[in-house]
């Protein structure tokens, strides 16, 4: 990458500044230097860098749990993922998933309020996409969530919680108002861009990519409510025949092999700069179920996505979430090398979500045809070969095929296909969303009938917003649904 050490450099200035205690406190750095004295350039290597973090680290993981296509390698560590393991969940389990995506969309909030002599269009636009992108998860995992009174800083310490249904369409609605400004009068963006190096076209794609995304998790929730489905279809109807993304969206600031410059995916799961194997890599691996459905259709893609466990007697194979067992470690079509570009957005979750559209009547196309290109970039993704001939072989199977009864089922099982080990959280949310893949299975001895339904509020807000915070026991992980999970 062009100007790989002079982007780390900024990246760094950036991580200076951010890590702060308080997400709601994060203009005031632990160095006293405000963020509202960098420009939008400086500030958004940093913003994008560490949010996309905390996306595939602690959200792909949690997601990969409870979206059941991880599990442990239990002989080989005592207590693999226990807490995943035994669903545990309260207001510290993965709490920092709240505190990173608040305190990091600070910084594309600030962007987006900057105010000088100079044009920033472009980074503003930049910066509101990333912000919806990110806050989606917020209110596809927690909720009611606070927004409109949020990233003011000490000028409102205690923001109240906004509905997640309106908070949804301020996204989708600012998705639209981030294309309207994109100007090619802007300041020059291309080096301080690590994710698409200043392509305005290709933001506009991401875009609507995400605009689709959020719509399309809207869909069986607008079919029983007529406000929501006119403008759903409205939205819809404002997609047809734009651009969304065909490659995979990635984000890149010069990852390198040494200590704190490497992917962060391969630095937690891969190996240190000296060739030793990560504790975390090590208890890693496929679920019997995410296993199975791919070696019983004889999925090229397996060998990619999972590879024998070389600590673990050459191990392939999965284990049953809370069970016993060694299971396969994470594949090369994944864990690719330390100074790999790191993936928020496959180009192959864009053609399913089209597929999805088209197959029920939201998008004009052929659902057919997506859904084939979903799984051909998917093999892309991953390294593998053979997506024609998977695609033909297993077109009348009923969970796999487009042909094999239920083209919706197929549809969302090979996204969930696609997007494992890369986009956890997606597994998880969907599989609440439409119940695809069929069967998932729960953990081991667990007691609970359930699939978990969301995240719990953190520790920081009862300790920090406990007037606004709403009081959550247990219970709510299982019970509390997301507004748009009608199932």
């Amino acid at each position: 990458m062009k100007n790989r050490y002079k982007i780390v450099a900024i990246l760094m200035l950036c991580l200076g500044i951010v890590s702060c205690s308080d997400y709601l406190d994060v203009n005031d750095s632990i160095d006293n230097q405000n963020l509202d004295e960098l420009t939008p350039n400086q500030l958004i290597v940093g913003a994008q860098a560490l949010s996309a973090e905390t996306y595939t680290n602690r959200l792909n993981r949690v997601g990969n749990w409870m979206g059941v296509a991880w599990s442990g390698n239990y002989l080989a560590f005592n207590d693999a993922y226990g807490l995943e393991s035994r669903y545990q969940f309260s207001n510290t389990f993965y709490d920092d998933v709240w505190d990173n995506f608040y305190r990091y969309i600070s910084n594309f909030a600030t962007i987006e309020k900057y105010n000088d002599d100079k044009n920033w269009n472009n980074q503003k636009a930049a910066a509101k996409i990333l912000k919806a992108f990110y806050f989606q998860y917020i209110i596809d995992l927690y909720g009611d969530a606070p927004f409109t009174e949020a990233f003011q800083g000490t000028d409102n310490l205690f923001p109240k919680y906004d509905d997640a249904q309106e908070t949804y369409i301020t996204l989708i609605d600012s998705l639209d108002e981030a294309i309207a400004m994109m100007d090619s009068s802007s300041e020059e963006f291309g080096i301080n861009d690590i994710t698409f190096n200043g392509d305005m076209a290709q933001w506009r794609a991401f875009a609507n990519t995400i605009k689709l995304r959020m719509l399309v998790r809207l869909i069986l929730k607008s079919e029983s409510d007529a406000t929501l489905g006119a403008y759903v279809n409205t939205k819809f109807a404002e997609l047809n025949g734009v651009q969304f993304i065909t490659q995979d969206v990635t984000v890149n600031p010069g990852y390198t092999n040494a200590d704190d410059r490497q992917n962060p995916f391969w630095e937690v799961y891969g190996f240190t700069p000296v060739n030793v194997p990560t504790g975390q890599g090590r208890q890693t691996g496929p679920s019997e179920f995410a296993f199975n459905l791919l070696d019983n259709s004889n999925d090229p893609r397996l060998n990619r996505l999972w590879k024998p466990n070389t600590g673990n007697s050459n191990t392939f194979a999965g284990t049953q979430q809370n069970g016993t067992g060694n299971a396969a470690s994470i594949g090369d079509g994944v864990l690719k090398a330390a100074d790999a570009d790191l993936p928020i957005m496959l180009a192959a979750e864009s053609y399913f979500l089209q597929a999805e559209a088209v197959q029920r009547g939201y998008l004009s196309g052929n659902a057919k045809a997506l859904f084939d290109q979903g799984i051909t970039a998917s093999f892309t993704a991953l390294g593998a070969t053979g997506a024609t001939t998977y695609i033909t072989n297993t077109d009348l199977d009923p969970a796999l095929g487009f042909n094999g009864g239920t083209p919706l089922r197929a549809i969302l099982t090979q996204k969930w296909i696609a997007l494992t080990s890369v986009s956890g959280a997606e597994l998880w949310i969907e599989y609440n969303r439409t119940g695809y893949p069929s069967n998932l299975p729960l953990p081991n001895t667990l007691t609970d009938t359930n699939i978990p339904v969301r995240l719990l509020y953190p520790a920081s807000e009862y300790s920090g917003n406990s007037e606004n915070v709403r009081a959550q026991t247990r219970t709510d992980a299982f019970s509390s649904k997301i507004f748009w999970d009608v199932n």
